[in-house]
């Protein structure tokens, strides 16, 4: 049997050629045969060279579906419009080409996502040429949370479901053998595979997406090529704050939506209002806010332009009202009673320093702890707020408080040196009166009272006769003998006359007035407790004023938060 140029004709010149090689040749030559037949395979092998040992050579055609890629630019006609965005075409050949009859949905799935018939890379409505209209986007959003509202960083936290909607032509079935379902509502992994508008929060500092226990999102498809992308997102936005007012002011928070990198060339960006009275952003009702009250919120359409271009952009600004109850229970009642405590020393006498000091200084070290507890809790900015007014005049009130005390202090110890100087005068004087051998009260009036006759008759002694002098002293004798005269009646008169005499001689024997103490008069007015009355009526009346002209003014403020 001979091996021509190429494989053996039939199995039985194999065999033939085998029998004779392994039964009737010697043990070498065997082994050489069979190292000959392994590199003949090998080279065979090498050289795609196959050796059919089957007498039917029929290959069966196996038969894989490539489709052909389809040209939407000159499929699109403007016969039928897609309501309020954009002209919706027929697609009569791209949708045949594009879904046959399909018997499965993953079927039907991997022919219209496939990667020759979509790309994501290219938006909806892109051509070549200058007619290529942007596509629009539809967004509306549900907030379910808004927390972490914060002074010191300008911040707060919002929870939300974000949702976007758009016509992709690409995506169109409503000519296949599926238009009977309403929607399709993909895997979240087939976002990926979707083109999706590139919508981010332009005032963010921080975003999540939540991944428990899925990733948070939705892609659903409609017949007539409309996509729905809705996700649940975690923003940590930015809020400047006007304090002016504060703990009396009213903020506004903004959401500012923008395109990163398309221009309104390409993508617009509107709210999604089916009917006039639907509302684009929507609050969860059973929001709740530890130091906020929401009052309203608003959405409207804007328009950024930057070195780079003009971006379609969408905000919301949500406004609102700080909780004063907080507040008035934790810094303006305290602080109040404080001031009221500070104003209990000016009913305290002077006198008792252990009572009035420790007081005083107490309400100033409480004050000024409570000033730097919430000035802590506030940025450092360079105006003055409504806080800082309050609590800077209620110190000002305690310190004056505490002030007051020791200007009365002063006043007390000197009106009390004073006294003392009177009082040595007083003792001085009296050691220099003669006492008397035989002294009575009666005496001793006449002889005060003669005392004060010869004290005034040097000075009137040329205008006075005797006559006259007479008439004076009775005058003088008169009130204080009256009472004498009523207890002893006999020695009335008797008194008298010795008095007159007594005093007669006194008068005419010009005698030097002897030093005799002054007459009793009314105690000297306290000039420190005079100031503390004074200040237990001004410091309560000037404290009230106050209260009334700071809530007029702050309640009544405006700020303007443009």
């Amino acid at each position: 049997m001979y091996v021509k140029n190429g494989p053996l004709q039939t199995k039985k010149s194999w065999l033939n050629l085998l029998t004779v090689c392994l039964f009737k040749q010697s043990s070498m030559f065997k082994w050489q045969f069979i190292i000959f037949l392994v590199y003949t395979i090998l080279i065979y092998r090498s050289v795609n060279c196959q050796v059919d040992f089957s007498d039917d050579d029929e290959e069966e055609e196996i038969k894989i579906y490539q489709p052909k890629p389809i040209d939407y630019v000159n499929n699109v006609n403007s016969g039928n419009k897609a309501p309020n965005v954009y002209s919706m075409s027929n697609q009569n050949q791209a949708n045949n080409q594009l879904v046959g009859s399909e018997k499965t949905m993953e079927q039907f799935l991997d022919r219209l996502l496939h990667e020759s018939v979509y790309d994501r890379r290219i938006r909806p409505f892109y051509t070549d040429s200058k007619d290529s209209k942007p596509v629009t986007v539809l967004m509306n959003m549900h907030i379910n949370t808004i927390s972490g509202i914060s002074e010191v960083n300008m911040e707060y936290t919002v929870d939300c479901f974000f949702r976007q909607e758009w016509f992709d032509p690409r995506l169109t079935y409503s000519n296949s053998s599926w238009k009977h379902v309403e929607d399709i509502t993909l895997h979240y992994d087939l976002v990926n595979k979707v083109w999706t508008p590139d919508a981010f929060f332009r005032n963010s500092k921080d975003a999540k997406s939540h991944k428990i226990t899925v990733p948070n999102r939705l892609i659903r498809i409609f017949p007539e090529g409309r996509v729905l992308f809705s996700q649940r997102l975690t923003l940590r936005l930015e809020c400047p704050m006007k304090l002016q007012k504060f703990p009396l002011d009213n903020q506004t928070c903004t959401i500012n939506i923008g395109s990163f990198g398309y221009t309104l060339k390409d993508i617009i960006f509107e709210w999604s209002k089916t009917t006039a009275n639907t509302i684009p952003v929507t609050i969860s009702n059973k929001l709740e806010m530890p130091d906020f009250i929401l009052t309203a919120h608003k959405s409207s359409v804007c328009q950024r332009k930057t070195s780079t271009g003009s971006y379609a952009c969408l905000e919301v600004r949500i406004e609102l009202q700080r909780d004063l109850s907080s507040y008035v229970n934790e810094v303006y009642i305290p602080s109040s009673f404080v001031v009221s405590l500070s104003f209990i020393s000016f009913f305290i006498d002077h006198r008792s320093a252990a009572a009035r000091a420790p007081l005083g200084a107490t309400s100033v070290l409480t004050i000024t702890t409570m000033l730097g507890g919430i000035r802590s809790q506030l940025p450092k900015v360079s105006y003055i707020k409504a806080i800082d007014v309050w609590m800077s005049f209620c110190l000002v009130f305690v310190f004056a408080a505490l002030l007051e005390y020791a200007v009365v202090n002063v006043i007390a110890r000197k009106q009390e040196l004073k006294r003392l100087v009177r009082q040595n005068e007083r003792n001085k004087r009296k050691s220099q009166i003669p006492k008397l051998a035989n002294y009575s009260p009666t005496n001793e009036k006449v002889l005060m009272i003669g005392n004060r006759l010869a004290h005034m008759n040097s000075y009137n002694k040329c205008d006075l006769d005797h006559n006259n002098s007479h008439e004076a002293l009775e005058s003088l004798l008169q009130p204080n003998l009256s009472n004498s005269i009523k207890k002893n009646p006999q020695s009335n008169h008797s008194l008298h006359v010795d008095s007159v005499v007594s005093i007669s001689g006194v008068s005419q024997q010009s005698s030097p007035p002897v030093a005799s103490p002054p007459l009793p008069s009314s105690p000297p007015r306290d000039d420190a407790q005079m100031v503390d009355f004074v200040s237990s009526f001004l410091f309560p009346i000037t404290f009230i004023v106050f209260n009334i002209v700071y809530w007029m003014v702050y309640l009544n403020m405006q700020v303007n938060f443009e």
